[in-house]
């Protein structure tokens, strides 16, 4: 007598997770005409658009910093910025803005993904050098800004915490990956600034039998993994822990760590295990990305020709990172989630470039999200109110509505 497949999800709450990535962007863009005013209105806007789930980044090294609870910062304004769009610095309360916002997602039934970019402010601009040399400090402020939220009973619908967004790009252990790297075997985690970091984060290309760290580095990455991720499964028991992964996935995989209680993999086209065949045809590593007025006629036409005979090749590679996630799963008995993923990391609202094959090309992985076992998916990593795309709520309702039947 053979038994069915287990399938964990069946067991968690929720079953099916239908993620918003709103980053940083709930914080930068939260003042007087901002795309995040009006907290409520942001995540009633979610719900009528089928999510169910938002992840964001809560300042935990900045917390940790921070004088008192009441104490202000100078988030730095980013008028091109990708995301998190602002247009000047402005000062911000992030343990007030975080408990107003984590509250009004409790009050409307929104689970709530905790992460971080460790982004800088202006009084911190050493964020990273200082919890890079004291591992203790970051567990301090990451406990701080958990104990802030237990202390007001915004803990309950936090499904699982993110430690380090995109190990090791965005890390401020990046600096020591790098150098434990030899002959040019580099993680190429330069601990740079956001945009230099997200560009970095999906350049990083390895064959199916590769591995692209050092055995430094793999050792290096283990111990810290396994001393940060259990030292906080000892301290909050009910609450799951993990780093979330755009490249190194087999590198993370052959370690061996089993102390992740998910696996948050974000699933780009040209990230590592695909597609060098996409980047030769569109050059998106070339193009500037950013908000200004950049001629991007010749990147969408390379698309286009690229996309009308390549199309099941890419597709097929799309099946195998699949295939690799939900083997990992079930080898070390975690679910898999992916935030940010589907399309390339970067697009952009601009006269030249169109979202219709970006779309179609979305709804289809959001389909196989479902076929393949994921716990959470989103339907791409521009679900975000100053986006043009945010009005079509219908698309919305309809991808989220189909994996949260799957």
């Amino acid at each position: 007598m053979s038994l069915m497949p287990y399938d964990m999800r069946n067991g968690l709450t929720p079953r099916r997770l239908t993620i918003a990535m709103w980053d940083y962007s709930w914080l930068k863009g939260h003042y007087p005409g901002g795309s995040f005013e009006n907290y409520g209105q942001a995540v009633d806007e979610l719900v009528e658009r089928n999510f169910n789930t938002v992840r964001i980044d809560c300042y935990p090294l900045t917390i940790g910093l921070l004088n008192s609870e009441e104490e202000e910062v100078t988030i730095l304004g980013e008028p091109l910025a990708n995301w998190g769009v602002c247009d000047v610095d402005r000062k911000h309360s992030i343990v007030r803005e975080l408990v107003e916002f984590m509250q009004a997602c409790k009050d409307r039934g929104v689970y709530v993904i905790l992460s971080t970019w460790n982004d800088r402010c202006k009084e911190h601009p050493d964020l990273h050098q200082h919890y890079a040399s004291d591992r203790a400090a970051f567990r301090v402020a990451w406990g701080r800004t958990l104990d802030i939220l237990g202390s007001r009973g915004l803990l309950e619908h936090v499904l699982y915490v993110d430690l380090d967004q995109e190990f090791p790009y965005f890390s401020p252990y990046a600096d020591e990956m790098n150098k434990l790297a030899v002959n040019g075997n580099t993680s190429q985690a330069s601990g740079g600034n956001l945009a230099d970091n997200m560009e970095a984060a999906v350049n990083q290309q390895g064959g199916t039998n590769k591995l692209i760290w050092t055995s430094e580095q793999l050792v290096y990455v283990d111990e810290l993994h396994k001393e940060m991720l259990q030292h906080f499964q000892r301290k909050y028991p009910y609450l799951r822990f993990t780093y979330s992964l755009t490249s190194f996935w087999k590198e993370v995989r052959t370690a061996g760590n089993r102390s992740y209680d998910v696996l948050e993999l974000h699933m780009f086209m040209q990230s590592a295990l695909q597609s060098e065949r996409l980047e030769s045809r569109i050059g998106f590593n070339d193009i500037v990305k950013d908000r200004g007025d950049h001629d991007y006629s010749d990147y969408q036409r390379r698309i286009d020709d690229a996309f009308r005979v390549m199309r099941p090749m890419f597709m097929q590679e799309m099946h195998n990172r699949l295939s690799f996630a939900m083997e990992w799963s079930a080898e070390i008995g975690a679910p898999v989630t992916t935030s940010e993923a589907w399309g390339p990391w970067w697009h952009m609202d601009h006269r030249h470039l169109s979202w219709s094959w970006l779309r179609d090309w979305c709804t289809e992985c959001n389909e196989l999200a479902g076929r393949y076992g994921l716990w959470g998916t989103t339907p791409w990593n521009y679900a975000h109110p100053y986006w043009e795309n945010w009005r079509d709520v219908s698309w919305y309702k309809e991808v989220n509505g189909v994996f949260l039947r799957s």
